[in-house]
């Protein structure tokens, strides 16, 4: 399997992978390491050479084989680079399995493919032991059906087998939102940890943003409007939106500045990773980076921000969304204990 990996001496990501004629090989991807953007690129690199290496023996549709047209069609369908890194990933794993079945042609899929799919994914043991949920399974297939509509339009089969899968999903367990207490232990145990840590731990705990938009451009910051523009969220750029800076950080911000540096911070590899490292070291499994953003949407509701303008400042598109995150305790409504009365 191709993989990432560093040099002592050297700023880059480099690639070892699987050539065609089974020689292993190493080389530079030309992207820097200390550079987000790069290192999505890097990542997408690999993902793409670990997409040829499990197709390479998958047979030939009509001329062509799966990762040539596959490949292709996901870097059209995908804008971004980490929406494209995240296809790929899926990707992968389809490919594994449809080698795995001799499934060399769409021809070959069928309805009940996908049922073992799901049975076939949700078992399988990665390197770590662990497996995946049955609603990542059904996830990949979605992304499966959408590659057979892609193949009917080239004539590489008649039809889409995968159009309706109507699969039941498991229902995805809520995380969980954090207390002032937690928030006290997590910023006293981070006092041991990398500085990114601390600085991403504060940007999302006032802002509700996500991990990666924690990563922000130092020019984005408006220390004049007191204003902060997140360029690149969830959705793109074009999904770029600004907020009102949090008067607690704006100290912060402000000595970040005076370091002249460009950015907020700068990601580790697999910071994702590192936060789920670290939850299990201060013994707190039951959290993710994301009850920060839980959290935070939780708490503009309790302080009476409307709904649209709770919706505005996390960049939430669609109020079913916005509601997921929206968790009322008992506490929430006693004050509504007695809203209704009747008479005696």
């Amino acid at each position: 399997m191709a993989s990432l990996y560093r040099k002592k001496n050297s700023p880059f990501w480099f690639i070892q992978f699987i050539d065609a004629d089974g020689t292993r090989r190493n080389r530079s991807t030309g992207f820097r390491a200390d550079n987000q953007a790069e290192t999505v690129r890097a990542r997408t690199l690999r993902a793409q050479t670990e997409a040829k290496e499990l197709n390479r023996n998958a047979g030939e549709i009509n001329g062509s084989s799966w990762d040539i047209w596959v490949t292709q069609y996901l870097e059209r369908h995908c804008e971004s680079p980490s929406t494209l890194q995240r296809y790929l990933g899926n990707w992968q794993w389809l490919a594994f399995w449809l080698q795995e079945r001799h499934l060399h042609s769409p021809r070959a899929i069928t309805y009940r493919n996908a049922l073992d799919y799901i049975e076939w994914r949700t078992t399988y043991k990665k390197r770590t032991g662990k497996t995946v949920g049955r609603n990542t399974a059904i996830m990949e297939l979605k992304m499966l059906a959408m590659i057979m509509g892609e193949a009917v339009r080239l004539g590489h089969a008649e039809a889409n087998p995968l159009v309706s899968l109507k699969l039941r999903r498991d229902k995805a367990a809520k995380k969980p939102e954090l207390t002032d207490k937690e928030v006290a232990e997590i910023r006293e145990a981070l006092k041991e940890e990398p500085e990114w840590m601390q600085i991403a731990f504060d940007i999302s705990l006032h802002t509700g943003c996500r991990l990666r938009e924690t990563h922000l451009p130092l020019a984005c910051i408006d220390f004049k409007e007191d204003k902060i523009t997140f360029p690149s969220p969830k959705g793109g750029e074009e999904r770029a939106f600004s907020v009102p800076m949090p008067t607690a950080l704006r100290s912060l911000f402000e000595r970040l500045r005076k370091t002249k540096r460009k950015f907020t911070l700068e990601f580790p590899f697999q910071p994702s990773r590192r936060w789920q490292q670290f939850f299990i070291k201060i013994k707190k499994t039951h959290l993710t980076f994301h009850c920060l953003r839980v959290t935070y949407v939780n708490r503009l509701r309790r302080a009476g921000v409307p709904r649209e303008a709770a919706m505005r400042l996390v960049n939430h598109s669609s109020e079913l969304v916005h509601q997921i995150y929206q968790q009322e305790k008992v506490e929430d409504v006693v004050q509504y204990r007695d809203a209704v009365q009747f008479p005696a």
